[in-house]
């Protein structure tokens, strides 16, 4: 829970305390809404705003106002701070000679209540709620303190406007100020946050200077606001320093996501960057750029006040969710709706306001078209999302080209021929689309021949042939003719295989989801066919390698598989001998032990019978684990190379009567597994080889890197061996297997060795090394 102090306390109360005084200007003083200009002294009517209880009313603009509250109307403070008459009980205009007073002025419009009310009030309320998780539930960090006063001075800020516009003196301060601080706050939240994290693409200064700007304007606000005078730049000031903070936060989240964008903290900054969007930009565009350009506002405060409600959706979804929605997506679904719903909305707009017959001004027409637009965007969003809730339920199962999709790419994967896939693909159709025939062939490109899966009559085979020869027979070619329709599923340098069906049942053309369909279903075919296709390539190849005695190299491919598998297997044999062999020994080695040390013997032969069962256990239990170890050596993966090298070298030293000179010097990549395994395999050969039928003396390894290649040279002064039998010699010393090995990794091996002269072996393997762990 964080930590509540003093300093916690009095902001909170501030807030609360503030929007308590807020609700009660807005439930005490109805919205007026009454502009007023003055002429000789006089101060007459000259707009009335929408909402206000004037226009309700019907105040007959031009009308001279006599009294406020039984008083002068210029001694008002309202009408001398901006010209505008609010928090007023009584009011006397006169109109063409005769007098109106309106006593007891109260009520609020449906409206005003909804947007500058109810709404601002609930958003507080869920934005205290928010507030008081986040300051429960996560650790007293500075960036969490700055996010709940971010949200705390937006859902406040909103809560002023009604205030605001009824010319509440504080309500009016509070509304510049909490709006002008919001976007340095959220700047300086972003800076603390991602500093959390060690990231940092600003100077925390930029801020600094943002709060001493704002905090000018801010002070300079109250200095009028206290004289009631209010000079004409402040009315533009607070609304072009707030265009500038939120366009230059917007270029910093920017910055930032451009920075970082192929790191693991690019989908924060996209998520931020999404949510800040949302809620300004509707401020900016249809709002504060329109105001201070035309005069006049594309949508009223009210409304774009509601787009603020994204920004602490956007955070809290990013701090309470483990896995975020793919953003950039929903971002493209968001482009791909926003362009194809612009044509429709202005044919829409244009078409509507031919029927109303009425000249609209420009405003109203922007604002009807952004509202078909945004309209017509939702529409195509919640479209797309029933289709994928309802449609399976909605449609037949057979008639469901999803779940015959399905149920294709499930029997494909069973079967092992040409035939039997051909013949699944035409049951499907056949009963998929309701046609009334459907047949598969095969037609050679440069003859006329045909090789048919069924019997197809002479007419439709001439038929689609001159078809073929007018049109491109590439995959997924749709051809419709008034025999019916077909489509290519496999083509090759030879032949062209087709599907073709004699038409619908119900005489109808294809729509287009089924063309679709046809087209899915024509690749996939097309997919499963070449890869039988390179099965059967395979097969014919392995039984060629097989018939072939004189080739003793397989290929790479071939090779580096097959080592895998036995590596794989050596280490599952390895972990089940570990398993199962090793710890029944260790139990019975631990059982006799036990019998010897506390059980008494009448007879010393039982005993010695025991003790000599002992050491033969124990010695089984070495020998196990020296098995397990040469299946799979322990901890290669966490040693390396080298020092798991020179564990090997130890062990034979060990057990064998030749002396051992490793050189690693000069190697010092990190190589990936497969390689590391290969040269160990590759050493641990040789080392056999040399105790079992070197008889040397002295043996010599050297490794090290050279280039993007790792060199192995072994020698030994051992007999040696005559090498012009070197198939036999490969069979019986191991050699075929190092070359294999050598092969699968593309190296080269060469070696060099005669009767008497010892045993050379130089291993040349291409170096792959692993940084940080990608693969180079």
């Amino acid at each position: 829970m964080g930590i509540i102090n003093k300093k916690n306390v009095a902001i909170g109360l501030f807030f609360l305390l503030s929007a308590f005084y807020l609700l009660y200007v807005s439930l005490a003083y109805p919205y007026i809404g009454i502009e007023t200009e003055e002429q000789s002294g006089e101060v007459k009517i000259a707009a009335l705003e929408n909402q206000g209880w004037a226009i309700r009313n019907e105040l007959p603009l031009g009308s001279k106002v006599t009294a406020i509250n039984d008083k002068p109307p210029l001694q008002h403070y309202t009408v001398n701070l901006n010209g505008e008459i609010e928090k007023i009980q009584t009011l006397t205009i006169e109109y063409e000679g005769e007098k109106v007073q309106f006593d007891n002025i109260e009520g609020l419009s449906l409206q005003h209540w909804l947007l500058y009310i109810m709404m601002p009030v609930l958003f507080f309320i869920i934005i205290v709620a928010i507030a008081y998780t986040l300051y429960n539930r996560k650790k007293s960090r500075y960036s969490s303190n700055l996010l709940i006063l971010f949200f705390m001075t937006i859902a406040l800020g909103l809560m002023t406007n009604s205030g605001a516009i009824r010319n509440d003196l504080y309500a009016t301060f509070l509304n510049v100020t909490l709006f002008l601080f919001a976007p340095v706050i959220l700047i300086h939240f972003l800076y603390a946050y991602f500093h959390e994290f060690s990231v940092k693409w600003f100077s925390k200064y930029i801020y600094f200077v943002l709060y001493v700007i704002v905090s000018v304007v801010s002070a300079a606000e109250a200095y009028f606001l206290l004289n009631l005078h209010y000079p004409l730049f402040m009315d533009r000031l607070p609304n072009v320093l707030l265009f500038f903070l939120i366009i230059f936060s917007l270029g910093l989240i920017l910055t930032g996501y451009y920075k970082y964008k192929t790191t693991p903290y690019g989908p924060m900054f996209k998520y931020i960057n999404f949510g800040m969007s949302v809620a300004f930009l509707p401020y900016i565009f249809f709002y504060l750029i329109p105001s201070l350009v035309l005069g006049q506002q594309i949508i009223p405060l009210d409304v774009a006040a509601i787009f603020a409600f994204a920004l602490p959706i956007t955070f809290v979804y990013m701090v309470t969710r483990q896995r975020l929605m793919d953003i950039t997506f929903v971002m493209g679904r968001l482009r791909y709706y926003t362009v194809i719903s612009f044509l429709p909305s202005v044919l829409l707009l244009v078409v509507g306001s031919f029927m109303v017959e009425q000249i609209f001004p420009a405003i109203k027409l922007a604002q009807l078209y952004l509202f078909i637009h945004i309209v017509l965007i939702l529409f195509l969003m919640i479209k797309e999302t029933l289709d994928f809730r309802l449609q399976r339920r909605l449609i037949a199962a057979k008639y469901s080209y999803q779940d015959s999709m399905h149920r294709m790419s499930q029997d494909m994967k069973k079967e092992t021929n040409v035939v039997d896939l051909l013949k699944r693909l035409r049951y499907e159709l056949k009963n998929v689309l309701n046609v009334k025939e459907v047949y598969v062939y095969s037609k050679h490109l440069k003859s006329p021949t045909y090789c048919v899966y069924r019997e197809v009559p002479e007419h439709l085979l001439k038929h689609v042939t001159v078809v073929l020869q007018e049109s491109h027979s590439e995959i997924g070619k749709l051809i419709e003719t008034e025999e019916g329709f077909g489509i290519v599923v496999g083509h090759s340098l030879h032949k062209v295989t087709m599907v073709w069906c004699t038409g619908k049942k119900d005489f109808t053309t294809l729509n287009r989801d089924e063309k679709t369909y046809l087209q899915t279903v024509a690749h996939n075919t097309n997919i499963a066919l070449e890869n039988l296709a390179l099965i059967e390539d395979l097969v014919k190849e392995l039984k060629e390698l097989k018939n072939d005695d004189h080739n003793q190299q397989y290929p790479t491919w071939l090779s580096r598989l097959l080592f895998t598998i036995a590596e794989n297997q050596r280490k599952q044999l390895s972990i089940d001998i570990h398993d199962t062999v090793l710890q029944e020994q260790l139990y019975l080695y631990r059982k006799v032990d036990d019998l010897l040390q506390n059980r008494p013997f009448a007879n010393d032969s039982l005993k010695a019978e025991l003790m000599m069962f002992k050491e033969s256990l124990l010695d089984s239990i070495h020998l196990t684990r020296e098995t397990c170890n040469e299946l799979r050596p322990a901890f290669i993966e966490e040693l390396g190379l080298v020092q798991s090298l020179r564990n090997l070298i130890q062990q034979y030293q060990l057990r064998s009567n030749f002396t051992v000179y490793f050189d690693d010097q000069y190697f010092n990549v990190e190589l990936d597994q497969e390689r590391i395994l290969a040269i160990y395999r590759i050493v641990q050969e040789l080392l056999s080889n040399a105790m079992k039928h070197s008889e040397a003396k002295v043996v010599k390894l050297r490794l090290f890197n050279d280039g993007n290649r790792v060199h192995l040279y072994y020698s030994d002064n051992g007999i040696g061996m005559d090498y012009s039998i070197q198939k036999d010699l490969f069979s019986h010393f191991g050699l075929s297997g190092i070359e294999q090995r050598v092969n699968g990794l593309y190296g080269k091996m060469n070696v060099e060795t005669a009767p008497g002269a010892g045993f050379r072996m130089e291993v040349t393997i291409p170096q792959v090394t692993v940084q940080k762990g990608v693969m180079i």
